[in-house]
């Protein structure tokens, strides 16, 4: 083997560990330090523009989605050196649309707390050679939702309304729409979700995290 050769073969995986729950941190830590091929560091959450020597960042899911949030992550300074890291959500939340907006923003891999530590191990290596790595749970939930149609604007806003209870009148007059318009997009809300009546599809809606009404 040439010295260039051994000295990638050698080139240890920058992981950084940035998550809100020290106790999740310092497991994550530990566990990630076990893999002699992974050089592991502590990232601060409040760093906003993941300018760091690392090729992933496990992180929570509020501190990833606040990243991506900011214009300043989507690419590195131009003549810069610095990398913008593979980030991996390791996170309790487990909704399909929460799932899928950590994804649609950037985000590389996803794991639910509990998963198995070989499970975060193979991530972490998958990302680091630019793969996209979800568990098991994660990726059931993405996929369930790819086969579904979805829901437009308005019956988005019309079904926030059937959840929080109310009456197709006042859901109309707060919409500006008819009564008769709110019961065609209820009649198409039921048929999309599969549900049977109102409070099957307000039961539905609240399960997949289509509202961001508390369950």
């Amino acid at each position: 083997m040439s010295a260039w050769n051994s000295a990638v073969a050698t080139t240890p995986i920058a992981v950084a560990v940035a998550h809100r729950d020290p106790l999740v941190q310092a497991g994550l830590r530990a566990t990630l330090m076990s893999e002699n091929d992974f050089a592991v560091s502590i990232l601060p959450t409040d760093d906003p523009a993941l300018r760091v020597q690392a090729d992933v960042v496990v992180a929570d899911y509020d501190t990833a989605l606040e990243w991506f949030s900011s214009a300043s992550v989507s690419s590195a300074p131009y003549g810069s050196s610095a990398r913008v890291a593979k980030v991996m959500v390791v996170s309790h939340r487990d909704r399909e649309t929460e799932i899928r907006t950590a994804l649609d923003l950037g985000v590389r891999g996803y794991l639910l707390l509990g998963c198995a530590v070989e499970e975060m191990v193979m991530g972490v290596r998958a990302l680091s050679r630019g793969q996209l790595h979800l568990d098991r749970s994660a990726a059931l939930r993405v996929a369930e939702s790819l086969g579904r149609q979805v829901l437009t604007t308005r019956e988005n806003d019309v079904l926030e309304g059937i959840v929080e209870g109310k009456v197709n009148k006042t859901i109309g007059n707060e919409l500006g729409i008819t009564v008769g318009t709110v019961k065609a997009h209820v009649k198409a809300i039921l048929a999309k979700l599969g549900a049977r009546t109102r409070t099957e599809a307000a039961a539905i809606a609240r399960r997949r995290g289509l509202t961001d009404l508390p369950n």
